[in-house]
């Protein structure tokens, strides 16, 4: 018998062995106490109700997803850094077959619970951001004076960070033309 899961990592990466199985679907209170081995009420104790499940879920996968490892950390290139970001978490997302295109921000409205969908989304999408930002301060041959006139690197990775996100959804193979463009602006 499996060892009990005790924490809501463990918990997590269990939901996340059931995603890349069954997709979004496959995910119950019953089905993820199951495979974590613990009681529903143990699972409750983590989170509150299966909307709570499901946000937790779904901000746990495009973690994973975006996991920095894919892009390299000492890259001085900030669009290598992106390309390198993209192709990774292509990669990570086929994992989870229909993911991207299945879960949507409908998940988070069809929960109720709006605000803290909202929220949690934005968390994931700050840390996207911050890597981002650490990556173009890294690139020593951004031009002076690109990031002026209203644009900052938070403006910038934002942006970054959208487009890629877009890419992913839309199933895109590369994101060359998102390349394009801040090769133009920033080079």
């Amino acid at each position: 018998m499996k060892p009990q899961a005790t924490s809501r990592e463990a918990i997590l990466a269990e939901c996340r062995a059931i995603m890349r199985r069954q997709g979004l679907s496959g995910i119950s209170v019953r089905t993820v106490a199951a495979a974590a081995g613990v009681a529903t009420g143990t699972l409750y104790h983590y989170f509150p109700d299966k909307r709570a499940l499901l946000m937790a879920v779904v901000a746990d996968v495009w973690r994973d997803v975006f996991c920095p490892d894919g892009a390299p950390r000492d890259c001085a290139d900030f669009c290598q850094y992106v390309d390198a970001l993209y192709r990774g978490a292509r990669e990570r997302l086929a994992a989870y077959p229909g993911f991207a295109q299945g879960h949507g921000l409908e998940l988070v409205a069809m929960t109720g619970r709006e605000d803290e969908g909202r929220a949690r989304m934005q968390a994931f999408l700050d840390g996207v951001g911050r890597q981002l930002q650490e990556a173009l301060r890294r690139d020593p041959n951004v031009r002076q004076g690109a990031l002026a006139g209203g644009l900052t690197p938070q403006g910038l990775a934002s942006f970054v960070t959208r487009n890629l996100l877009a890419g992913l959804v839309l199933g895109q193979p590369t994101c060359d033309d998102l390349l394009a463009v801040l090769r133009a602006a920033l080079y």
